[in-house]
């Protein structure tokens, strides 16, 4: 869900009885006469290290029975090299446009006992063209050897649930995480991917949830893994509010389930008969069955209303306005299709979905903020629908979305009362047999012998098949010239195309599952060379550009790949008249891994001759988006696989 909806959906639960008190936040301070710290030997060669790290959340009681919310952070580094001085030279406050900063202080501890402070007149607003605000500052004088050290709070949009990333690209000797409040209000929290356990304690009519952090190792950038998913964080929430129930917990999943079943669909009579007048309308009450009520009507809507993620007034929202207008926020847009879909009596459930490119939503511990993206589920199809994504149709979805836990509100009545409650799970992926991004291709020399003419077919189906579905849909004229152009060129080294065609690249072509084909035909004398006598012939080279996967250090992450599939290549070489292949075998690689009886990823080339007829098959395939650390080595051997057919080299030699 789009967080500035669900900012509204908490703030409709967050009527608590909170009392109103004044108090003051806890200050950060530094000694006034700082020396270089000694750093062990075995962070010689990190660009940087953290010292220390102390992150501060603090909740206080404000006027009018509002509490206001207040972060800082405060951070010693010891500065090793070039790339050190590069990555702290400047420093970036990300503010949203309700922050407002409290208090602000840096300086630079040079190794000769010199201390360079921030001029606060120096630090500069730059706003991102997302629409994201920074304020920025240069910390002077920086050297190999020195050290920054800076804090600053700011007063921010109060929230219940939050995150704390703790790890980064280089390692922290200490890092602390408080959430402070009131003592009646009690928040949990949570480490994840490693563990920290959390002290709770009152002190001085302050109550304090406290993880310490020691020895946080940099983490890597690595390929195939997903850097925010498997960072270090602690996450935190509102639990409970004493002062009215020590039992009672707060912001649970059933709650979310309850409110968002609610705000989707609570419609006016007058609402209702709209969303009724454009079924009629349409004529899809006289659809034959649930699917083609489902595609048609999400076709539709993708085809003629906009979506618009930062619209969030209750007005833009309304459904007489959305349906106007032919624009909604997240809110709008999901009351109309569950209008709509329940005027035709369509079977379907609410699910919010976390993002496992990023953080997922965990059973035991509700943080709402990792529920983040709206879909429609339809048990009876068992199947899924993306209504703020225009470039997916049913059943595909972004496919981050899936293969992680989603939030489903199953509706439920009691009595007269219609609500919802929260189930937990898995928002399973389409099968990985339904994503190919496959190749079929036929080379032929010239007459004389120095150029190719390849004729070729680039296949894409299931969630493969989308980005060029989007890119071809939204480009006009020239720059799908382009597209074509960078595409042939991957697989045949030269922009001389002859001829091509883009079949099947409508969006509608996506529920029916049909394959996205790019039909070029290229000459291209970039795969073939003279050698004396010899012709050779790059024809590892037709399958593209592939990933190498050299590892200098230990893997420190699982493997992740955005969507399960298969790669199926087809390469025929018609071999010239007088000539024979004489290294043949070099085609033939053969990396596999089976679990439990069922071969879950591998790389196979093999190759047949009749006649004057080369034949090369490859399949490439992995059946999962998740390989734990202990089939790593064998993951790294069948990428490094399509890398070696890409090097392969055919030598062609006169016969006799």
């Amino acid at each position: 869900m789009n967080k500035k909806t669900l900012f509204l959906v908490v703030i409709l639960a967050s009527a608590q009885h909170l009392f109103a008190q004044s108090a003051n936040i806890e200050k950060e301070t530094w000694v006034d006469k700082p020396a270089i710290h000694s750093i062990d030997s075995k962070y010689s060669k990190e660009a940087a290290v953290v010292l220390s790290d102390t992150r501060r959340i603090e909740f206080v009681d404000a006027s009018k029975d509002e509490i206001d919310e207040y972060y800082t952070i405060h951070k010693v580094v010891h500065i090793n090299d070039d790339r050190g001085i590069e990555g702290f030279n400047k420093i970036y406050l990300g503010l949203s446009e309700n922050a407002d900063i409290v208090d602000v202080k840096a300086r630079s501890i040079l190794t000769d006992g010199k201390i360079i402070e921030l001029d606060k007149n120096d630090i500069k607003d730059i706003k991102e063209e997302d629409g994201n605000t920074y304020k920025i500052f240069a910390l002077n004088g920086l050297e190999k050897g020195s050290e920054v050290e800076y804090f600053y709070t700011i007063k921010k949009s109060t929230t219940y649930f939050g995150r704390e990333t703790v790890q980064e690209r280089i390692p922290a000797l200490e890092t602390t995480l408080q959430v402070i409040g009131p003592p009646r209000l009690k928040f949990e929290v949570k480490s994840y991917n490693f563990s920290a356990p959390a002290t709770d304690t009152v002190i001085n009519n302050k109550r304090i949830a406290q993880c310490v952090v020691k020895n946080t190792p940099g983490l890597d950038e690595e390929k195939y893994a997903y850097f925010d998913a498997n960072v270090y964080r602690i996450e935190y929430k509102l639990a409970y509010n004493t002062s009215g129930s020590t039992t009672e917990r707060l912001f649970t999943w059933n709650e979310l389930a309850k409110r968002i079943y609610s705000v989707y669909t609570d419609f006016s009579d007058k609402e209702y008969r709209a969303a009724s007048d454009l079924v009629t309308a349409n004529g899809w009450d006289k659809l034959p069955d649930e699917v083609t009520k489902i595609t048609t009507v999400e076709d539709f809507i993708k085809k003629n209303f906009s979506y618009n993620e930062d619209l969030n007034s209750a007005d833009g929202n309304a459904l007489a306005s959305v349906i106007k207008l032919k624009i909604g926020g997240t809110i709008g847009t999901m009351r109309l299709y569950t209008a709509i879909y329940q005027n035709l009596g369509v079977n379907y459930q609410y699910v919010l979905s976390g993002n496992r490119e990023k953080f997922a939503i965990d059973r035991q511990f509700e943080d709402w903020n990792n529920c983040e993206y709206p879909i429609f589920y339809f048990p009876t199809e068992n199947k899924f629908l993306a209504p703020t994504r225009p470039d997916y149709r049913y059943p595909w979805i972004f496919p981050s979305w899936a293969g992680t836990n989603g939030l489903f509100c199953k509706k439920m009545s009691l009595g007269n009362v219609t609500t919802a409650v929260a189930d937990i799970k898995i928002v399973p992926a389409e099968p990985y047999d339904q994503t190919v991004q496959n190749t079929d291709a036929r080379l032929e020399l010239s007459s004389g012998l120095d150029s190719l003419t390849i004729d070729e077919k680039q296949i894409f189906k299931g969630y493969a098949s989308v980005q060029f579905r989007d890119a071809f849909n939204y480009s006009n004229d020239e720059q799908k010239k382009n597209i074509i152009k960078d595409l042939a060129k991957q697989f045949a080294s030269s922009e001389n195309i002859l001829s091509s065609e883009v079949l099947n690249q409508g969006f509608e072509d996506e529920t029916p599952n049909k394959p996205l084909i790019l039909h070029t035909t290229t000459k291209s004398g970039e795969l073939i060379e003279r050698a004396g006598n010899k012709l050779l012939l790059k024809i590892g080279a037709a399958i593209g550009p592939q990933v190498e996967m050299y590892q200098d250090k230990p893997r420190q992450e699982p493997v992740n790949f955005e969507f399960a599939h298969i790669e199926e290549r087809h390469i025929d070489f018609v071999i010239p008249d007088g000539y024979t292949i004489s290294n043949p075998n070099d085609l033939k690689i053969s990396q596999t891994f089976t679990e439990n009886g069922e071969e879950t990823m591998g790389f196979v080339c093999t190759y047949e001759i009749k006649g004057n007829l080369l034949s090369v098959h490859i399949v490439e395939q992995y059946h999962h988006e998740f390989y734990p650390m202990e089939q790593f080595d064998t993951f790294r051997k069948i990428i490094n696989s399509s890398a070696d057919f890409n090097k392969v080299v055919l030598v062609l030699e006169k016969k006799g």
